[in-house]
């Protein structure tokens, strides 16, 4: 098992952990997650155009805690995509993988990256909006309510110039 698979094990498990704790515990308006907004910092986002097609595309981003409390992501959503989910390049995918990131643990200071080849976004049934040099905005939604809408920026496909659907 490669060192690469071994973090995203660790991941997923801390995943679960945090979401278990966070039922186990229900959360006040005052609680910690109240300060969602101030401790997570998205940045270093695109978005790919894979399969012009089939109107597939990838989403790569790296997301920052930089609270002293663990955050929990409760979604992501987009009106530019018909459909959002969690990819492993070299992963089988199931039911797990592909809901990832709607019950992912941000650890406390903890910078994550879902990068080309590892765990990342799956936009499906894009809309016309979806052309390189565009940008789309994808909502992340964390747990207590706060939400961060973030720019991605739409870069064509690899294998070919022709990008439009």
């Amino acid at each position: 098992m490669t060192r690469h698979a071994l973090l995203i094990g660790l991941l997923v498990l801390m995943s679960q952990a945090g979401l278990s704790a966070a039922r186990a515990a229900p959360l006040a308006p005052d609680d910690d997650q109240a300060a969602t907004g101030q401790d997570i910092d998205i940045r270093d986002t695109s978005i790919q155009i894979l399969r012009p097609d089939r109107r597939i595309a990838a989403g790569y981003f790296t997301i920052e805690n930089r609270g002293k409390s663990v955050h929990l992501l409760a979604g992501v959503s987009s009106p530019t995509c018909h459909n959002l989910f969690a990819h492993h390049t070299e992963q089988e995918s199931t039911s797990d993988t592909a809901t990832l990131f709607t019950h992912l643990a941000l650890p406390a200071e903890t910078t994550l990256v879902f990068p080309p080849g590892g765990y990342h976004l799956i936009c499906t049934g894009y809309d016309d909006s979806l052309h390189p040099g565009q940008q789309i905005t994808i909502t992340f939604h964390f747990m207590g309510g706060a939400t961060r809408s973030v720019p991605f920026i739409v870069h064509p496909s690899a294998d070919t110039e022709e990008t439009t659907p």
